[in-house]
Protein backbone atom coordinates (compact mmCIF):
# COMPACT_ATOMS: atom_id res chain seq x y z
CA UNK A 1 0.00 0.00 0.00
CA UNK A 2 1.24 3.48 -0.84
CA UNK A 3 0.49 5.89 1.97
CA UNK A 4 -0.52 9.43 1.10
CA UNK A 5 -0.49 12.08 3.78
CA UNK A 6 -2.46 15.25 3.98
CA UNK A 7 -2.07 18.01 6.55
CA UNK A 8 -5.00 18.83 8.83
CA UNK A 9 -4.47 21.78 11.14
CA UNK A 10 -8.08 22.78 11.69
CA UNK A 11 -8.73 20.45 14.59
CA UNK A 12 -9.52 21.62 18.10
CA UNK A 13 -6.83 22.04 20.74
CA UNK A 14 -5.31 18.91 22.24
CA UNK A 15 -5.93 20.31 25.71
CA UNK A 16 -2.33 20.97 26.74
CA UNK A 17 -2.29 24.67 27.53
CA UNK A 18 1.53 24.82 27.43
CA UNK A 19 1.56 23.71 23.78
CA UNK A 20 0.37 25.70 20.77
CA UNK A 21 -2.05 23.91 18.44
CA UNK A 22 -0.19 20.78 17.23
CA UNK A 23 0.08 20.13 13.52
CA UNK A 24 -1.71 16.97 12.44
CA UNK A 25 -1.04 14.97 9.30
CA UNK A 26 -3.34 12.09 8.39
CA UNK A 27 -2.93 9.57 5.59
CA UNK A 28 -5.85 9.40 3.16
CA UNK A 29 -6.93 5.97 4.39
CA UNK A 30 -7.29 7.05 8.05
CA UNK A 31 -10.92 7.34 9.22
CA UNK A 32 -12.66 9.09 12.11
CA UNK A 33 -12.34 5.86 14.10
CA UNK A 34 -8.70 6.81 14.72
CA UNK A 35 -9.54 10.30 16.04
CA UNK A 36 -9.26 9.31 19.71
CA UNK A 37 -5.75 7.95 19.15
CA UNK A 38 -4.68 11.01 17.16
CA UNK A 39 -5.75 13.23 20.05
CA UNK A 40 -3.96 11.04 22.59
CA UNK A 41 -0.79 11.62 20.58
CA UNK A 42 -1.41 15.37 20.45
CA UNK A 43 -1.87 15.44 24.22
CA UNK A 44 1.54 13.83 24.76
CA UNK A 45 3.46 16.62 22.99
CA UNK A 46 5.44 19.29 24.79
CA UNK A 47 8.14 21.70 23.56
CA UNK A 48 10.13 20.67 26.66
CA UNK A 49 9.79 16.96 25.94
CA UNK A 50 8.23 15.11 23.02
CA UNK A 51 8.16 17.02 19.72
CA UNK A 52 6.86 14.62 17.08
CA UNK A 53 4.80 11.40 17.18
CA UNK A 54 3.79 9.18 14.26
CA UNK A 55 1.73 5.99 14.10
CA UNK A 56 2.25 3.11 11.65
CA UNK A 57 0.63 -0.20 10.86
CA UNK A 58 2.74 -2.90 9.23
CA UNK A 59 5.16 -0.27 8.00
CA UNK A 60 2.48 2.00 6.52
CA UNK A 61 2.17 5.57 7.85
CA UNK A 62 -1.21 6.39 9.42
CA UNK A 63 -0.89 9.81 11.07
CA UNK A 64 1.46 12.17 12.88
CA UNK A 65 1.21 15.13 15.25
CA UNK A 66 3.95 17.57 16.20
CA UNK A 67 4.90 20.90 17.72
CA UNK A 68 7.64 21.62 15.19
CA UNK A 69 6.09 25.01 14.34
CA UNK A 70 6.65 26.07 17.96
CA UNK A 71 10.27 24.91 17.85
CA UNK A 72 10.80 26.68 14.53
CA UNK A 73 9.51 29.99 15.88
CA UNK A 74 11.89 29.71 18.85
CA UNK A 75 14.87 28.73 16.68
CA UNK A 76 15.14 25.19 18.08
CA UNK A 77 14.94 23.20 14.86
CA UNK A 78 18.16 21.86 13.28
CA UNK A 79 19.95 24.66 11.48
CA UNK A 80 18.91 25.11 7.86
CA UNK A 81 15.86 22.82 8.11
CA UNK A 82 12.34 24.03 7.48
CA UNK A 83 9.41 22.72 9.51
CA UNK A 84 7.75 20.84 6.67
CA UNK A 85 11.06 19.26 5.66
CA UNK A 86 11.66 18.05 9.25
CA UNK A 87 8.13 16.66 9.41
CA UNK A 88 8.69 14.64 6.23
CA UNK A 89 12.06 13.39 7.52
CA UNK A 90 10.67 12.20 10.84
CA UNK A 91 7.89 10.27 9.10
CA UNK A 92 10.55 8.60 6.93
CA UNK A 93 12.50 7.70 10.07
CA UNK A 94 9.50 5.70 11.28
CA UNK A 95 9.36 3.76 8.04
CA UNK A 96 13.09 2.99 8.21
CA UNK A 97 12.90 1.85 11.83
CA UNK A 98 10.09 -0.58 11.09
CA UNK A 99 12.44 -2.54 8.84
CA UNK A 100 15.64 -2.15 10.89
CA UNK A 101 14.15 -3.00 14.27
CA UNK A 102 12.18 -5.96 12.96
CA UNK A 103 15.55 -7.50 12.07
CA UNK A 104 16.94 -6.46 15.46
CA UNK A 105 14.00 -8.11 17.22
CA UNK A 106 14.78 -11.40 15.49
CA UNK A 107 18.47 -11.07 16.38
CA UNK A 108 17.60 -10.67 20.09
CA UNK A 109 15.26 -13.66 20.34
CA UNK A 110 18.06 -16.19 21.15
CA UNK A 111 18.70 -14.30 24.42
CA UNK A 112 15.28 -15.58 25.59
CA UNK A 113 14.14 -12.25 27.05
CA UNK A 114 11.07 -11.78 24.87
CA UNK A 115 10.15 -9.39 22.08
CA UNK A 116 11.48 -5.89 21.49
CA UNK A 117 8.90 -3.46 22.92
CA UNK A 118 10.78 -0.15 23.09
CA UNK A 119 13.87 1.28 21.43
CA UNK A 120 15.67 4.54 22.16
CA UNK A 121 18.24 5.84 19.65
CA UNK A 122 20.38 8.92 20.18
CA UNK A 123 21.71 10.41 16.95
CA UNK A 124 23.64 13.62 17.47
CA UNK A 125 21.39 15.94 19.49
CA UNK A 126 18.17 14.12 18.53
CA UNK A 127 16.54 11.16 20.25
CA UNK A 128 14.25 8.78 18.38
CA UNK A 129 11.81 6.43 20.11
CA UNK A 130 10.14 3.31 18.72
CA UNK A 131 7.31 1.74 20.76
CA UNK A 132 5.52 -1.53 20.07
CA UNK A 133 1.76 -1.15 20.69
CA UNK A 134 0.41 -4.46 19.39
CA UNK A 135 1.52 -6.87 16.63
CA UNK A 136 2.12 -4.82 13.49
CA UNK A 137 1.29 -1.50 15.17
CA UNK A 138 3.90 0.89 16.55
CA UNK A 139 4.57 4.51 17.45
CA UNK A 140 7.69 6.56 16.79
CA UNK A 141 8.65 9.77 18.51
CA UNK A 142 11.34 12.43 18.19
CA UNK A 143 12.78 14.75 20.82
CA UNK A 144 15.32 17.41 19.85
CA UNK A 145 18.00 18.30 22.41
CA UNK A 146 19.53 15.85 24.88
CA UNK A 147 17.79 17.58 27.78
CA UNK A 148 14.46 16.51 26.25
CA UNK A 149 15.32 12.81 25.85
CA UNK A 150 14.07 11.54 29.21
CA UNK A 151 10.85 13.60 29.32
CA UNK A 152 10.20 12.66 25.69
CA UNK A 153 10.78 8.98 26.44
CA UNK A 154 8.48 9.10 29.47
CA UNK A 155 5.81 10.82 27.38
CA UNK A 156 6.04 8.04 24.80
CA UNK A 157 5.75 5.38 27.52
CA UNK A 158 2.66 7.07 28.93
CA UNK A 159 1.17 7.40 25.45
CA UNK A 160 1.69 3.73 24.56
CA UNK A 161 0.17 2.74 27.91
CA UNK A 162 -2.89 4.91 27.23
CA UNK A 163 -3.26 3.25 23.82
CA UNK A 164 -3.30 -0.12 25.60
CA UNK A 165 -5.90 1.12 28.10
CA UNK A 166 -8.25 2.26 25.32
CA UNK A 167 -7.89 -1.21 23.80
CA UNK A 168 -8.62 -2.74 27.25
CA UNK A 169 -5.16 -4.21 27.48
CA UNK A 170 -2.48 -3.98 30.14
CA UNK A 171 0.52 -1.74 29.53
CA UNK A 172 3.99 -3.26 29.20
CA UNK A 173 5.78 -1.00 31.71
CA UNK A 174 7.93 0.43 28.94
CA UNK A 175 11.30 1.57 30.24
CA UNK A 176 10.43 0.41 33.75
CA UNK A 177 9.03 3.90 34.35
CA UNK A 178 6.07 2.54 36.31
CA UNK A 179 7.06 1.79 39.88
CA UNK A 180 5.44 -1.50 40.77
CA UNK A 181 3.71 -1.35 44.18
CA UNK A 182 5.23 -3.76 46.64
CA UNK A 183 2.73 -6.49 47.60
CA UNK A 184 1.73 -6.96 51.20
CA UNK A 185 3.51 -9.74 53.05
CA UNK A 186 0.52 -12.08 52.80
CA UNK A 187 0.05 -11.40 49.08
CA UNK A 188 3.57 -12.32 48.02
CA UNK A 189 3.84 -15.54 46.00
CA UNK A 190 5.55 -18.43 47.71
CA UNK A 191 9.03 -18.97 46.31
CA UNK A 192 11.28 -21.95 46.59
CA UNK A 193 14.75 -20.62 47.26
CA UNK A 194 17.05 -21.47 44.37
CA UNK A 195 20.56 -22.64 45.21
CA UNK A 196 23.39 -20.31 44.36
CA UNK A 197 25.13 -17.08 45.37
CA UNK A 198 23.12 -14.40 47.15
CA UNK A 199 25.64 -11.53 47.02
CA UNK A 200 27.34 -9.58 44.25
CA UNK A 201 30.90 -10.55 45.18
CA UNK A 202 30.06 -14.24 45.39
CA UNK A 203 28.16 -14.18 42.06
CA UNK A 204 30.71 -12.13 40.11
CA UNK A 205 31.84 -13.64 36.81
CA UNK A 206 34.31 -12.04 34.41
CA UNK A 207 35.63 -12.85 30.95
CA UNK A 208 38.48 -11.24 29.04
CA UNK A 209 39.39 -11.74 25.40
CA UNK A 210 42.50 -9.69 24.62
CA UNK A 211 42.55 -6.15 26.07
CA UNK A 212 45.53 -6.42 28.42
CA UNK A 213 47.25 -3.70 30.42
CA UNK A 214 46.50 -1.20 33.21
CA UNK A 215 43.89 0.70 31.20
CA UNK A 216 41.90 -2.49 30.62
CA UNK A 217 42.20 -3.37 34.31
CA UNK A 218 40.74 0.01 35.30
CA UNK A 219 37.83 -0.41 32.88
CA UNK A 220 37.17 -3.88 34.27
CA UNK A 221 37.05 -2.46 37.80
CA UNK A 222 34.58 0.20 36.68
CA UNK A 223 32.36 -2.43 35.07
CA UNK A 224 32.41 -4.53 38.24
CA UNK A 225 31.60 -1.47 40.34
CA UNK A 226 28.60 -0.64 38.11
CA UNK A 227 27.03 -4.08 38.52
CA UNK A 228 24.10 -4.47 40.88
CA UNK A 229 21.87 -7.32 41.96
CA UNK A 230 18.94 -4.89 41.73
CA UNK A 231 19.34 -3.67 38.15
CA UNK A 232 22.51 -3.78 36.02
CA UNK A 233 23.34 -7.49 35.75
CA UNK A 234 25.85 -7.48 32.87
CA UNK A 235 28.40 -4.86 31.77
CA UNK A 236 31.04 -5.23 29.08
CA UNK A 237 33.59 -3.05 27.30
CA UNK A 238 34.13 -4.06 23.68
CA UNK A 239 36.84 -2.91 21.30
CA UNK A 240 36.22 -4.69 17.98
CA UNK A 241 39.91 -4.34 17.12
CA UNK A 242 41.34 -5.47 20.44
CA UNK A 243 38.93 -7.66 22.39
CA UNK A 244 36.33 -7.72 25.14
CA UNK A 245 36.03 -7.43 28.92
CA UNK A 246 32.73 -8.64 30.36
CA UNK A 247 31.47 -8.75 33.94
CA UNK A 248 28.18 -10.04 35.31
CA UNK A 249 26.24 -11.24 38.34
CA UNK A 250 24.08 -13.71 36.41
CA UNK A 251 24.96 -16.46 38.92
CA UNK A 252 22.77 -14.77 41.55
CA UNK A 253 20.22 -17.21 42.94
CA UNK A 254 17.45 -14.60 42.74
CA UNK A 255 17.86 -14.47 38.95
CA UNK A 256 17.04 -18.18 38.57
CA UNK A 257 13.52 -17.51 37.13
CA UNK A 258 15.14 -15.92 34.05
CA UNK A 259 17.02 -19.11 33.21
CA UNK A 260 14.09 -21.41 32.57
CA UNK A 261 14.96 -21.75 28.89
CA UNK A 262 18.61 -20.74 28.70
CA UNK A 263 21.66 -21.43 30.87
CA UNK A 264 23.84 -18.72 32.34
CA UNK A 265 26.82 -19.67 30.14
CA UNK A 266 24.41 -19.73 27.20
CA UNK A 267 23.23 -16.19 27.92
CA UNK A 268 26.83 -14.98 28.17
CA UNK A 269 27.55 -16.55 24.79
CA UNK A 270 24.51 -14.79 23.29
CA UNK A 271 25.67 -11.46 24.70
CA UNK A 272 29.14 -11.97 23.22
CA UNK A 273 27.55 -12.89 19.91
CA UNK A 274 25.50 -9.67 20.01
CA UNK A 275 28.65 -7.72 20.90
CA UNK A 276 30.36 -9.16 17.83
CA UNK A 277 27.47 -8.18 15.56
CA UNK A 278 26.68 -4.75 17.00
CA UNK A 279 29.38 -2.81 15.08
CA UNK A 280 27.85 -4.00 11.81
CA UNK A 281 24.30 -3.30 13.02
CA UNK A 282 25.25 0.22 14.16
CA UNK A 283 27.04 0.89 10.87
CA UNK A 284 23.95 -0.23 8.95
CA UNK A 285 21.69 1.98 11.10
CA UNK A 286 23.98 4.97 10.64
CA UNK A 287 23.95 4.42 6.89
CA UNK A 288 20.17 3.98 6.73
CA UNK A 289 19.32 6.94 8.95
CA UNK A 290 21.94 9.48 7.91
CA UNK A 291 19.71 10.68 5.07
CA UNK A 292 16.90 11.54 7.48
CA UNK A 293 18.70 12.49 10.71
CA UNK A 294 22.07 14.17 11.12
CA UNK A 295 24.55 12.77 13.62
CA UNK A 296 26.08 9.43 14.52
CA UNK A 297 24.35 6.80 16.62
CA UNK A 298 25.93 7.02 20.08
CA UNK A 299 23.38 5.43 22.40
CA UNK A 300 20.77 2.69 22.07
CA UNK A 301 18.34 1.12 24.53
CA UNK A 302 16.72 -2.13 23.41
CA UNK A 303 13.87 -2.73 25.84
CA UNK A 304 12.46 -6.27 25.72
CA UNK A 305 9.74 -8.06 27.70
CA UNK A 306 12.24 -9.03 30.40
CA UNK A 307 14.71 -6.20 30.91
CA UNK A 308 16.82 -4.35 28.36
CA UNK A 309 20.12 -4.18 26.50
CA UNK A 310 22.17 -0.97 26.40
CA UNK A 311 24.71 0.20 23.83
CA UNK A 312 26.88 3.27 24.40
CA UNK A 313 29.56 4.29 21.89
CA UNK A 314 32.97 5.06 23.41
CA UNK A 315 34.54 7.02 20.57
CA UNK A 316 35.21 5.57 17.14
CA UNK A 317 34.83 1.81 17.51
CA UNK A 318 34.79 0.77 21.21
CA UNK A 319 31.49 0.60 23.05
CA UNK A 320 29.83 -0.50 26.25
CA UNK A 321 27.20 -3.24 26.33
CA UNK A 322 24.98 -3.65 29.36
CA UNK A 323 21.92 -5.63 30.37
CA UNK A 324 19.29 -5.91 33.06
CA UNK A 325 16.85 -8.80 33.43
CA UNK A 326 14.36 -6.87 35.59
CA UNK A 327 11.73 -5.03 33.55
CA UNK A 328 10.79 -2.78 36.47
CA UNK A 329 14.44 -1.67 36.80
CA UNK A 330 15.17 -0.79 33.16
CA UNK A 331 15.38 2.95 33.88
CA UNK A 332 17.62 2.48 36.93
CA UNK A 333 19.99 0.21 35.00
CA UNK A 334 20.09 2.85 32.27
CA UNK A 335 21.26 5.42 34.82
CA UNK A 336 24.04 3.06 35.93
CA UNK A 337 25.12 2.60 32.32
CA UNK A 338 25.30 6.37 31.85
CA UNK A 339 27.50 6.73 34.94
CA UNK A 340 29.71 3.87 33.76
CA UNK A 341 30.01 5.48 30.32
CA UNK A 342 31.11 8.80 31.84
CA UNK A 343 33.77 7.06 33.94
CA UNK A 344 35.12 4.98 31.05
CA UNK A 345 35.15 8.07 28.85
CA UNK A 346 37.49 9.77 31.34
CA UNK A 347 39.95 6.87 31.06
CA UNK A 348 39.84 7.09 27.26
CA UNK A 349 40.40 10.86 27.35
CA UNK A 350 43.36 10.37 29.68
CA UNK A 351 44.83 7.73 27.35
CA UNK A 352 44.39 9.94 24.31
CA UNK A 353 45.95 12.89 26.14
CA UNK A 354 49.00 10.86 27.18
CA UNK A 355 49.46 9.50 23.66
CA UNK A 356 49.69 12.98 22.15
Amino acid sequence: MVDTAESNRSDTSAGNSSVAEPARRLAAHVTEDSRQFVELCAGALDPAGLHHVAAYHRGVFNYSVDVLDVLDSSGCLPEGMETRFCRDLYIRVGRQLNFLLDRMDRALRPVESGRLIRTVLRLGEASVFHYHVRPGEYLTGVSLGRENEEPGDRAMAGLATRFAAVLRQRGLNYGGFEEEPKPAEGDRPTRTAAPGPTGKEEALHTDRLGLLGPEADRIRELCVEALSSDDLHYAAYVDPRAGLISTDVLELAELAPYFRNITRPGRRERYQDIAGRLPFVVARMNHSLKAVLPGRLTRTVLDVDEGALYYVAMGNGPFLLGSTLHQDRVFHADLRMNMLANSVQEIIKERDWNSN
